[in-house]
């Protein structure tokens, strides 16, 4: 396997922003979460969880015949999350509440997205990126899934009834 030199792309992207006559902040590697063998344990396990029922043929074939399944709501202060599965894989949609911006009269901003997290239910990689990443709605997605076990079987129940499990850090 090839493997880049450890500072390949910081010493890369100085080099071009000099060419560009650009000054610019060199790139710095982002802080690792820290959290405890039993936090990273209970981590790794609900992510193992959600993963494999996504795998299951149970699921691939109830996604053939309906576009998603949503199972997992979470709410924060800030951010309010929907996990479900989809042919592509797992999916998060979020509204991100940006607080009131002064250029906006005060308005409230939202920021809303929906991403495929397929990448973070890998099993070494996928945990490390989740405990590296910036987006505040991955945050509180950790923050759940350190604090509290998901069943399996509360996955299987709420996809059944056609509900979702309701979760909240507030």
């Amino acid at each position: 396997m090839i493997k880049a030199p450890e500072e390949f792309l910081d010493k890369y992207m100085s080099r071009e922003k000099g060419f560009a006559g650009k000054t610019g902040k060199k790139t710095s590697r982002v802080q690792m979460r820290k959290v405890s063998d039993e936090e990273l344990a209970r981590l790794k396990q609900n992510l193992q969880t959600v993963w494999g029922i996504y795998c299951t043929p149970e699921i691939k074939e109830i996604l053939s015949k309906k576009q998603d399944v949503k199972f997992l709501t979470i709410d924060s202060i800030n951010v309010r999350l929907n996990i479900g599965f989809t042919n592509k894989g797992i999916l998060m949609e979020y509204e991100l509440d940006m607080g009131d911006r002064k250029e906006l009269a005060g308005a409230r901003v939202y920021k809303q997205d929906r991403i495929i997290i397929n990448r973070y239910f890998t099993p070494e990689r996928g945990t490390e990126e989740l405990l590296k990443t910036t987006n505040d709605a991955l945050h509180v997605m950790v923050d759940i899934l350190i604090d509290r076990e998901l069943p399996e079987s509360d996955i299987w129940n709420a996809i059944e009834k056609g509900e979702q499990i309701h979760l909240s850090t507030v």
